[in-house]
């Protein structure tokens, strides 16, 4: 609780005061009590974050007033030819310009359902009407302009939301998937916009950097590929689309503009900092994996396979994708089991590309480091590590599954061709690789591999000495059914041996 000693300050009435609106509410049958019902109140007081000692104050029954020295004088900027008795409902001065303003007025309660919004470029000395886009029957109740980027405008009207990339002269709707609902307040907060509805909870719209770079060049264009916004690394379970409040999985958001549907499927790549791909996608849907993509050296194919993502969108207009900061899993025969237990990427600089109609574009982008991880102790150098063996082990895994699928093949062969040699051989390997069906069966040698990989990926830290030791042994093991395998049938890609 503040104490004020020495409290004052009177200022002139900032408000209309008529006379004949000052009565009992209600009266003579039945008052109202609630406290709604004060007229010839002041409704909004804000200061300019540019020019200390600005501050602009609206009534609820129709005035605009504006100080320059902090109060000690005070000035009438009501637009000229608005209604009377309306409630300014918001003021906003612009984060950019101190003589700069917007103001939105509600007449609805007096049965004008008209939208009065105006903007100011001279302390209030003239107003602009600025509705051009916004049907002639919705209110507006709250104004912003985006801290990141002048003339981008947020409207909240009495059905809905409105957006203005050129400082109110045109409107458009911008609903997404917002209920029909009044927009009663707007903030713009760390590049989300954030919003509260009469009735319908509060509203969050994650990452404003696609509207921040959006403008009319860049739509005449085929396609844009939107630099993303940098993002931490963290780890958090999401919860399920429709809960409330969502908590969506953690990842780098990635937008992009089509001006129309492309001719051919599109592909985007994450690269490292040596622009190396690590992870692929594609918007066709092949099962047969025939997408591949060059990879960085020492992967167990040489190329990552563009995996099909229906988030990868091709619809004209701005779309969103969204990468998880992992790698690509290990290799499986299933292909859309391919990304799980995938090791998280390590923080650092990361590069994504969008290739569209033959047309590639680059953009860069962070990751960055939990800073509870930092305060904790732990480096981006511990991560690193953490990174480099777990990718390791993803090698070392999909080398597991690729000899053990190739076995798989060579002893179903033999069992037809009627060898029993060759089939004792490969039963012998399959063994090996294969953990036994039955309960309480000993792992093998794929098990023992996954079981490692995921309890590395348990926690963000340094491994431990005993990790890296239990990989060599587990890549000794791999190595020796490898050169058993070449021994006995000769040199194969798919018998490769790992160094």
């Amino acid at each position: 609780m503040m104490r004020c000693d020495n409290l004052n300050y009177t200022p002139p009435d900032l408000t209309a005061f008529e006379p004949d609106k000052q009565v009992i509410s209600g009266s003579p049958i039945t008052r109202d009590v609630t406290g709604e019902e004060y007229y010839s109140t002041i409704y909004e007081i804000r200061e300019s974050n540019k020019l200390p000692g600005l501050i602009w104050v609206g009534a609820n029954d129709g005035p605009i007033h504006v100080t320059r020295n902090n109060g000690k004088t005070w000035q009438n900027v009501t637009p000229a030819g608005m209604p009377k008795g309306g409630r300014v409902d918001c003021i906003d001065p612009s984060p950019h310009r101190p003589n700069k303003a917007y103001a939105a007025i509600l007449l609805y309660q007096l049965g004008d359902w008209r939208p009065y919004l105006y903007k100011t470029d001279n302390y209030g000395q003239s107003w602009t009407l600025i509705t051009k886009g916004i049907p002639e029957d919705y209110p507006v109740r709250t104004v912003r302009e985006d801290p990141s980027r002048e003339g981008l405008l947020y409207a909240g009207t009495e059905y809905g939301m409105f957006v203005s990339f050129d400082d109110g002269q045109n409107w458009q709707p911008f609903q997404q998937n917002l209920p029909i609902t009044p927009i009663t307040d707007i903030k713009v907060h760390k590049g989300d916009l954030v919003i509260s509805t009469m009735g319908r909870g509060f509203w969050i719209l994650d990452n404003l950097s696609a509207l921040h770079q959006l403008a009319k060049p860049t739509l005449a264009q085929s396609a844009v590929l939107f630099k993303p916004r940098d993002q931490y690394r963290l780890r958090y379970w999401p919860n399920r689309k429709g809960t409330e409040p969502h908590y969506p999985s953690p990842g780098i958001q990635i937008d992009y503009w089509l001006k129309e549907a492309p001719q051919s499927p599109i592909t985007l790549e994450i690269l490292n900092a040596q622009m190396q791909t690590i992870r692929a996608f594609t918007s066709q849907n092949n099962p047969r994996d025939t997408v591949k993509i060059p990879s960085r050296a020492g992967m167990a194919m040489g190329f990552v396979i563009a995996g099909f993502s229906d988030a990868l969108r091709t619809t004209p207009g701005i779309q969103r994708f969204v990468w998880d900061l992992r790698h690509l899993g290990a290799w499986d025969r299933n292909g859309t089991r391919s990304s799980r237990g995938a090791p998280l990427a390590a923080p650092g600089q990361y590069f994504v590309r969008l290739t569209v109609n033959g047309v590639a574009s680059l953009q860069s982008f962070k990751v960055l480091p939990d800073p509870r991880l930092i305060n904790a102790g732990v480096t981006t150098k511990d991560l690193q590590q953490q990174e480099a063996l777990s990718l390791q082990i993803i090698e070392l895994d999909s080398r597991s599954r690729i000899l053990g699928a190739t076995i798989t093949q060579e002893r179903a062969s033999a069992q037809q061709k009627n060898d029993p040699v060759l089939s004792t051989f490969y039963n012998d390997l399959y063994s090996e690789l294969f953990t036994a069906e039955g309960r309480y069966m000993v792992p093998r040698l794929v098990d023992q591999i996954s079981y490692l990989r995921s309890m590395l990926d348990q926690g963000d830290q340094r491994p431990g000495k005993d990790a890296y030791a239990r990989y060599e042994e587990l890549k000794s093991w791999y190595n020796r059914l490898a050169k058993q395998a070449v021994d006995k049938v000769g040199n194969r890609k798919e018998f490769d041996l790992i160094d």
